[in-house]
C-alpha cells in the first residue's frame, strides 16, 4: 500500500613553496566550485520562481473569465521543501523534481547544489540589526517508521532540519502538533497550515520563512490618506495610501507596459514593485524573467519622486498538488513515485503539499511569513509615482540575490 509523505612523488625534491602553492591552487578551485554552485542554486530558484508564478497567474490556471486575484507566495520555501525531497527521490521522481526546480543541466554536481542550499540557509539566517529573516525545516516522522541514516544525516547536515517523531496514527493530534510548530515559527502569522492529515500519513516535511523588514526610509503615518485604487476600468476602491517624497530607483519599462520602483529595506533587502498600465497586468506577468529583473536593475535611475503606496495585508493558500504538475512535477504525487532513498523501500508518495503565505505592508515596513508542508526609485516639483493600479511585487535579499517572496496585488482591500 502506498503511504503518503514528504599524488606519487616522481621527483624526490619538492619544496615547501611548491606544496604551499599546490594547496592554495586546490583551495582556490574548491572555492570557485562552491561559488559556482551557489550561483546556480540562486539562478535555479529564480527561474523556478518565475515559471511557477506565471503558471499560477495564467488564464489557464485561473479561468478565462475569472478576474485575477491577489497572490502572495515564497518560492524559496517551496523550492527548499522539494529540494529536501530530492535527497530521497529516485529515478523519474527524482528527475521531475530536479527539472521542475530548474536545477537540472547545471555544471555543479547535485551534491554541490545541496551544499549550496545549505550555504544559502546560513547566509539568509545571519542576524542583522533591522532585518529579520528566519528560515527553517523540520521532518515529522511516524514513530514506527525508520529513516535511512544517509537521508536523515543529509537533512540535518545540509538543511539543518529538525527530525521529530510524531504519532500519525492519531491524525488530529499530529495535525495539531505540525500546526503549532508552524504557528510558533511564524510568530502566529500562519495558524492553520494543515486542515487534517490523512490516516495513512507517515511523513510531513515542513519549511517556514519569516521576514520582518523596516523601510530604509519609513513613511510618516500622518501623511497616509484614503485614495482611490483602480482595480480595473470599471472598479475603484478606497485604500489607505502611504505617501512620501524621497529618492528611489525607478524605471519606465519600454518592453513591458509597466513602471518599476524599488523600495529598499534596511540591511540589504528591497521590494521591487512593477505597476502595470491599465488592463495590462497579465502581459506584465507573462513577461517576467530573470532577464527582465536584470534589465530593470541596470536601467533604473535614482530620482526624487513623490511616492504613493497602498497599505495591504493579503494571504494565499496554494494547493501544490494541483499546481506543481503544471511545471512538470507530476510523478511524486502518484503511485509510481519512488522515494526509496527515504526509508530504503518503495511505498511513499506525496499525498498532499500545501503552501501558505501572508504579507503585511505598512508605513514602517513589511512583515511576511510562509510555510510549505509536504505530506510529505534637479529639484523642481518631483515626478509622482502612484501605485494605484494592480501591481506585482518581489522581495529580494540582496546579499544572495534570492527572491524570498513575490506576489500580485489586484485589490489591496481584499485579504
Amino acid at each position: 500500500m502506498k503511504f503518503l509523505l514528504i599524488l606519487l612523488l616522481l621527483i624526490p625534491v619538492i619544496t615547501a613553496s611548491d606544496e604551499h602553492k599546490s594547496k592554495e591552487s586546490h583551495e582556490d578551485a574548491e572555492g570557485g566550485r562552491k561559488a559556482q554552485a551557489l550561483k546556480e542554486a540562486v539562478n535555479g530558484n529564480t527561474e523556478f520562481s518565475f515559471n511557477f508564478f506565471k503558471q499560477l497567474t495564467s488564464v489557464s490556471s485561473q479561468g478565462k473569465d475569472s478576474p485575477p486575484k491577489n497572490i502572495v507566495l515564497s518560492p524559496f520555501s517551496i523550492s527548499s521543501a522539494f529540494s529536501m525531497l530530492l535527497l530521497g527521490a529516485q529515478s523519474k521522481t527524482h528527475q521531475e523534481i530536479l527539472e521542475g526546480l530548474s536545477l537540472n543541466n547545471k555544471k555543479s554536481t547535485e551534491s554541490e547544489l545541496h551544499q549550496a542550499y545549505s550555504t544559502l540557509l546560513h547566509l539568509l539566517n545571519e542576524p542583522k540589526s533591522s532585518l529579520q529573516v528566519d528560515i527553517g525545516n523540520a521532518l515529522f516522522v511516524e514513530k514506527t517508521l525508520t529513516l535511512l541514516k544517509s537521508f536523515e544525516d543529509d537533512l540535518k547536515n545540509l538543511y539543518h532540519a529538525e527530525i521529530r517523531k510524531t504519532d500519525f496514527n492519531d491524525p488530529p493530534e499530529a495535525t495539531k502538533e505540525v500546526n503549532e510548530y508552524v504557528k510558533n515559527k511564524t510568530e502566529g502569522k500562519i495558524k492553520e497550515l494543515v486542515k487534517e492529515f490523512s490516516g495513512d500519513t507517515k511523513l510531513a516535511l515542513v519549511n517556514y520563512v519569516l521576514f520582518k523588514g523596516e523601510w530604509q526610509d519609513t513613511f510618516n503615518a500622518a501623511f497616509t490618506r484614503t485614495q482611490k485604487f483602480k482595480v480595473d476600468t470599471n472598479t475603484a476602491v478606497d485604500v489607505p495610501m502611504m505617501r512620501r517624497t524621497g529618492q528611489y530607483n525607478h524605471y519606465r519599462d519600454t518592453k513591458l507596459p509597466c513602471t518599476v520602483v524599488e523600495l529598499p529595506y534596511k540591511d540589504n533587502a528591497s521590494m521591487i514593485i512593477a505597476v502595470a498600465e491599465p488592463g495590462k497586468i497579465r502581459e506584465v506577468e507573462q513577461g517576467l524573467s530573470a532577464e527582465t529583473i536584470q534589465r530593470w536593475r541596470t536601467s533604473w535611475r535614482k530620482w526624487t519622486i513623490e511616492l504613493s503606496v497602498p497599505k495591504f495585508n493579503i494571504t494565499s493558500k496554494i494547493n501544490l498538488k494541483d499546481e506543481l504538475p503544471k511545471v512538470g512535477i507530476k510523478t511524486p504525487f502518484t503511485n509510481a513515485a519512488d522515494f526509496s532513498g527515504i526509508t530504503g523501500n518503495l511505498g511513499l508518495k506525496v499525498g498532499s503539499a500545501i503552501h501558505q503565505a501572508v504579507i503585511n505592508v505598512d508605513e514602517g515596513g513589511t512583515e511576511a511569513a510562509a510555510a510549505t508542508v509536504v505530506e510529505m526609485v534637479n529639484y523642481s516639483l518631483p515626478p509622482s509615482i502612484y501605485i494605484d493600479k494592480p501591481f506585482i511585487f518581489f522581495m529580494f535579499e540582496q546579499t544572495t540575490n534570492s527572491i524570498l517572496f513575490m506576489g500580485r496585488v489586484i485589490n489591496p482591500t481584499e485579504q
